[in-house]
């Protein structure tokens, strides 16, 4: 990987004609060159963290780049794209150079258009049938890893709807979009050292602020987010027609720029011979005889290009679809660029411009241009190769067979091509389009460019990722519990309201069973005390596994899009939705011990106390990862609400407190012991009652009465509590377990 970046960087600046970069013997201010000579003498580590800083003037002063302050970052930008409509054009030709082709993919329903893009992209599901050869220029899947170089952008626009549009995109960038630049910076760090170059000093601090983590994801989210400008109807109108290219290139690799060309070598340290070549310039696709069994949902496929306009929503709650929040095209644009922060190589949106306006629709369309790739229903191909201006290549290809009717102006283009490529018409005409297209020149020129395209280029190498996945696993860990916080956070319907329903439960049952916790004179005062544990542990344990649910199914259903996208693994998703829970579920203990104990007039002795805020606590927990567990082992939380509910009522029967553990049959006893029912009211009446010797009215202590009656026993304390413990680990083992086994997704 870090050859082909290091490759990338250099091709890319060598074949961009602007001198960014200039030799520290070109007339700097002085006092600039002895600064940044002492950043040169500096070690490696220290090096690639150290940059000058432009205050204006003509001033420059030396700074960590894990320093930079909102300030600082802001003027950077300012300075390296002031005006978007402009500047960011200039500065993107600084770093490679753009894309020059793009493909539409074009067909009736259950044509397979969306099965192809799968396929392309390397995520077709392993149970299907696949046969076929795809490469990349020359190299198949194995060797390019598709993967991890090319992002597909699903028709599914599915966000964490707690959080704004710029952490969605931090986000992205934390899990996928950082990777190996650290690693770069430090190889052309060294090379830039051994050939005596100088960087421009914006860009180099740009670069080191976008490899280094402590500011990755701000900057290169400012970045992503800055180019909305020449987006405006009044630029696209007044420069489509010697623009268009230039727009989709900025869209289509605004992130992939961030990272390439950091300086010049007119000497050759940079050259082709070194590093790997791939990804390449340009870079080829080539596909052959794909066929795969599969069923496809009816759809109508317009592959284009959309460019990102989203700075004034930076701040916007994505919310929920049709409910609050973003609009449908809006979050077309957000799908679109989280997957451009991912760096990509290769691109496959599928259906980009459904559910769009008129206005984004017409921008969309705007910016399709080169190629067109038409399937007729079932799959086979009956045209591709260039649209032409005005879609004048492709009009004129079908024209020229016999029958077809002729194009009429101010005809859509796109309707005209459905409509007399559709089976009706076909069978109308007596013809068979994909005969007529695997029989024409154009046929065999595609044959024979795959055939070129398919042998690698010499001195080529094999695209090596050391993961699976971008980021380690700790780090893809540490991102998901920031996402899952930011989430909780503004989820106040969930937290705020289980915190609020808490209190009330909690004063609820306080004043019903107002000091009975003081009371063991007869047996029926016992009986109040542990019915009272035993309706609060079901009352609220019941609760927070029912309203936990419909949150984790909105959770799973934006997973299943981000790990297909390759941002992290099922493992860390499950560890954020589980750690997130325990400060929560804490501070909900802490209410309702505090409140409960208090007002029922339990006994006052720090451990006591302890222990009840210790079952208490633990008890929540599993009751909310058993929610959590349900909704993973099922296809929707609906399902997992009625499964769950059936538990709720055994546990309650074998909980020890309907029907004691001693005078239950024999052969039911087995399911006390798994009931976590019964191991929180164990522990709960052995911690307050089991070490009492006062006399009952019956002339039993209540040590006697409780081990008697319940079968609870005080020396069993730390069994019961490392019992108590197990469950929620138990039941959080096995929600990460059916996260990353099962997979519901409807498509």
């Amino acid at each position: 990987m870090e050859g082909s970046d290091i490759y990338r960087v250099g091709s890319a600046r060598l074949s961009a004609n602007v001198d960014v970069f200039s030799k520290s013997s070109r007339g700097e201010d002085e006092e600039e060159a002895l600064k940044w000579a002492a950043i040169e003498r500096l070690p490696t580590y220290l090096r690639i963290r150290r940059a000058l800083l432009n205050e204006g003037e003509g001033k420059a002063r030396e700074i960590d780049v894990n320093s930079l302050g909102f300030i600082e970052r802001s003027n950077l930008l300012q300075r390296l794209v002031r005006i978007a409509e402009t500047d960011n054009e200039k500065f993107l030709l600084k770093l490679k150079e753009r894309i020059d082709r793009m493909t539409l993919l074009l067909g009736p329903p259950s044509s397979g258009k969306t099965t192809l893009l799968l396929a392309l992209a390397g995520k077709l599901d392993k149970d299907l049938k696949f046969l076929g050869r795809v490469t990349y220029n020359g190299h198949g899947m194995d060797e390019f890893v598709p993967q991890r170089s090319a992002a597909y952008i699903s028709q599914y626009n599915l966000h964490i709807a707690e959080m704004t549009v710029r952490e969605i995109l931090a986000f992205s960038a934390r899990c996928q979009g950082v990777g190996p630049r650290l690693e770069m910076l430090v190889e052309l760090s060294r090379r830039e050292k051994e050939a005596n170059i100088k960087p421009d000093p914006d860009i180099d601090m740009f670069m080191k602020a976008a490899a280094l983590d402590g500011q990755a994801t701000s900057v290169m989210t400012d970045y992503t987010l800055k180019p909305q400008a020449i987006l405006s109807e009044e630029a696209l109108a007044a420069k489509h027609a010697n623009r268009t290219g230039e727009l989709i290139e900025v869209s289509a690799s605004q992130k992939n720029s961030l990272e390439r060309g950091h300086s010049q070598n007119r000497e050759g340290v940079l050259s082709s011979k070194q590093g790997m070549v791939l990804p390449f310039q340009p870079l080829s696709v080539t596909f052959v005889e794909i066929k795969y069994s599969v069923d496809m949902p009816q759809m109508f496929i317009e592959e284009v290009m959309e460019l990102v306009e989203l700075t004034s929503l930076r701040g916007a709650l994505v919310g929920l679809p049709g409910v609050d929040g973003l609009s449908t095209e809006q979050r077309k644009r957000l799908t679109i660029a989280v997957e451009l922060v991912a760096n990509p190589s290769i691109i496959f949106m599928d259906e980009p411009t459904s559910g769009l306006d008129a206005r984004a629709a017409a921008i969309v369309m705007r910016t399709v241009r080169n190629t067109l790739l038409l399937l007729q229903r079932g799959g086979e191909e009956i045209y591709a190769g260039p649209v032409g201006h005005h879609a004048y290549e492709l009009i004129k290809y079908f024209e020229g067979i016999d029958g077809v009717p002729r194009f009429k102006d101010g005809y859509n283009p796109a309707t005209w091509m459905m409509e007399i490529t559709s089976e009706a018409q076909e069978a109308a005409l007596g013809v068979n389009f994909a005969d007529i297209y695997k029989n024409s020149e154009l046929y065999r020129r595609n044959k024979a460019l795959i055939e070129e395209l398919s042998s690698p280029a010499p001195g080529s190498q094999d695209l090596y990722f050391p993961t699976q996945y971008s980021q380690s696993f700790f780090t893809q860990c540490m991102a998901c519990l920031w996402k899952q916080h930011l989430s909780y956070w503004r989820n106040t319907p969930y937290t705020a309201v289980r915190l609020l329903f808490t209190t009330f439960a909690a004063l609820m049952f306080g004043t019903m069973f107002w000091d009975l916790g003081s009371k063991r004179k007869s047996q029926q005062d016992l009986f109040n005390a542990m019915g009272s544990m035993y309706s609060a542990v079901s009352f609220l344990g019941i609760q927070n596994s029912s309203s936990v649910q419909p949150v984790v199914a909105v959770q799973r259903t934006v997973f299943y899009r981000e790990k297909a996208a390759g941002m992290y693994s099922a493992m860390p998703h499950a560890f954020g939705q589980v750690v997130i829970e325990l400060p929560h579920i804490l501070l909900q203990a802490l209410i309702y011990g505090l409140i409960v104990y208090a007002m029922m007039g339990f006994e006052w002795t720090a451990e006591k106390f302890f222990w009840y805020i210790f079952f208490m606590y633990f008890t929540f927990l599993y009751f909310t990862f058993y929610g959590m567990m349900a909704v993973a082992l099922t296809p929707n939380y609906n399902i997992a609400a009625v499964v769950a509910s059936a538990f709720y009522g055994i546990w309650n029967l074998f909980s020890g407190f309907i029907v004691p553990r001693t005078r239950m049959p024999i052969w039911w006893r087995w399911y006390f012991w798994a009931c976590p029912v019964a191991w929180t009211l164990y522990g709960l009446v052995v911690t307050q009652f089991g070490d009492i010797k006062d006399k009952m009215d019956s002339g039993e202590s209540v040590e006697d009465f409780v081990r008697d009656y319940f079968g609870f026993r005080r020396d069993f304390l730390g069994v019961v509590a490392v019992v108590i413990v197990g469950f929620p680990v138990l039941f959080g083992f096995i929600f990460g377990f059916a996260i990353k086994v099962f997979n519901f997704q409807k498509r």
